[in-house]
């Protein structure tokens, strides 16, 4: 009979342990603030096509603080704007360091805890040599703010990584 009630208590048990081990995890999970950019150059349109994902509600929190006013992430075009508005001041890519082409918003897509965010950026002709980014997302925000950004141009992949305080990266091709 005792070794009865130990079954019957083991499952209880590791579920206990398993939750007592997991909530910390859960807690601590977003205690990270990471961004990551997917950038490639389109010939045929002659422009950068982005992918951006970023915490949704990292993102909430930066539109809030800019508009002073709470703003929650859902499908209307006054947060589209908000979010496109947001995209265009804090990331840029070009062959003049400085410069900034007004970007396309192209749509913003949900994904669990994130949103992946569409940007089309004009490049003109293909570019050679180096290419200049800014990317300051969320750094307004959050001190240990890391942004990935990854660039394809006519077959070539190179990284950057911009964090608070090194927002703008020279890539060479």
């Amino acid at each position: 009979m005792s070794k009865m009630k130990m079954l019957a208590v083991t499952p209880k048990f590791w579920l206990s342990l398993l939750a007592a081990l997991w909530l910390p995890v859960a807690a601590w999970a977003h205690d990270f603030h990471t961004s990551i950019t997917d950038a490639r150059y389109n010939p045929k349109n002659q422009t950068y096509e982005l992918s951006v994902r970023v915490f949704a509600d990292d993102l909430e929190e930066a539109l809030s603080r800019r508009h002073k006013t709470t703003v929650r992430l859902d499908r209307s075009e006054r947060v589209n704007k908000l979010m496109a508005e947001y995209l265009q001041t804090h990331l840029a890519i070009s062959t003049v360091k400085g410069t900034r082409a007004a970007q396309k918003f192209v749509g913003a897509q949900e994904e669990a805890d994130a949103i992946w965010l569409y940007v089309e950026i004009p490049a003109g002709k293909m570019p050679s040599g180096q290419v200049w980014v800014q990317n300051a997302l969320l750094t307004e925000v959050f001190d240990d703010q890391t942004n990935i950004l990854n660039l394809e141009v006519a077959g070539k992949k190179r990284s950057v990584l911009c964090r608070t305080g090194e927002t703008q990266q020279v890539v060479s091709l």
